[in-house]
């Protein structure tokens, strides 16, 4: 990514909101651009419960860019709360990225898109059309026409996420559109987030790809102990659940599930740290947590007191 710097005589700096339904792509394009796994990514919707912060930086450049959950009509209190995190980052960011899946447009734009685009007040707009290599390349440009008209005054990007085709032109443009300043962050540091946080998301991730129904949204993780050693990192995690019934599901026959999940989990987590870890799983139901303000905030859900 870096090439792209020669071409930008000043440094810019700033905040770049990654919106777009579930599944469109998000997640994927930051991991594209961070070169690793920063955002969890399955095929399943609203994989992503809150703001993920990603910086890419360069010699003249920084991109804060804020991954948001899928936008979404809420049924319920977390989902209330996932809402909210979308309407944060976008009144915060400099820059709004809306991203569409190219593969899932028939003759329409999802109503909840355009509800999004009705209600957006901010002006500096880029739709983002992914998942192009799912397209016929003719239908590209009657998809231009739609959006255009959805989104008249925003500039409009091509690009497959998943193979990298458009993204560099999608960071020129970005680069363009920020404004002057310097860096926020040091250059080594690609995200905020705490090790807790994206050690827990890679479990989560692992229920998701390994259960099917509703079990991977009526599940949560939490971190009970994070402990580097000098040989290894020692974690204990609490999968969630919200009924009894779900909890033999998450053990399986003989601990045959918990033991999977155990298995690809700590594989994910050795990579991301880099470093030899245990990992100790227990599963606890928590009745209809994902409704009660109490559990989401001890799930860092819902922030302050």
């Amino acid at each position: 990514m870096k090439n792209l710097s020669i071409k930008n005589k000043k440094h810019v700096c700033g905040y770049v909101a990654v919106v777009g339904l579930p599944n469109a792509g998000k997640s994927t394009l930051m991991n594209h651009y961070l070169k690793r796994k920063v955002s969890i990514v399955t095929p399943k919707p609203q994989t992503t419960r809150e703001n993920v912060t990603c910086i890419l930086s360069a010699d003249d450049y920084q991109i804060i860019f804020i991954d948001t959950p899928g936008i979404l009509r809420p049924r319920y209190r977390m989902q209330e709360v996932m809402t909210s995190f979308i309407s944060k980052a976008v009144d915060d960011s400099d820059i709004i990225l809306a991203m569409i899946d190219a593969a899932e447009i028939k003759n329409s734009l999802h109503p909840d898109i355009t509800e999004f685009a009705r209600r957006l007040k901010h002006g500096n707009v880029i739709v983002v059309i992914n998942k192009i290599d799912k397209i016929k390349k003719q239908k590209i440009l009657e998809l231009i026409q739609l959006i255009t008209e959805m989104f008249p005054d925003a500039e409009i990007i091509p690009i497959s996420a998943l193979d990298g085709d458009g993204t560099e032109e999608l960071l020129s443009v970005i680069i363009s559109k920020l404004p002057e300043g310097p860096s926020l962050y040091p250059e080594d540091i690609i995200s905020f987030e705490p090790e807790r946080f994206f050690v827990s998301e890679l479990i989560r991730e692992t229920v998701f790809l390994s259960t099917n129904r509703e079990i991977p949204y009526s599940s949560a993780v939490m971190i009970d102990n994070f402990e580097e050693k000098t040989s290894l990192v020692v974690i204990h995690a609490t999968i969630l659940v919200e009924k009894k019934s779900q909890k033999p599901i998450i053990i399986g026959k003989d601990g045959s599930m918990i033991k999977k999940i155990g298995i690809m989990a700590r594989e994910a987590i050795e990579e991301f740290l880099e470093r030899n870890v245990y990992l100790d799983l227990h599963v606890k139901v928590r009745n209809d947590w994902r409704n009660k303000d109490v559990h989401l905030r001890e799930l860092g859900l819902i922030k302050g007191k």
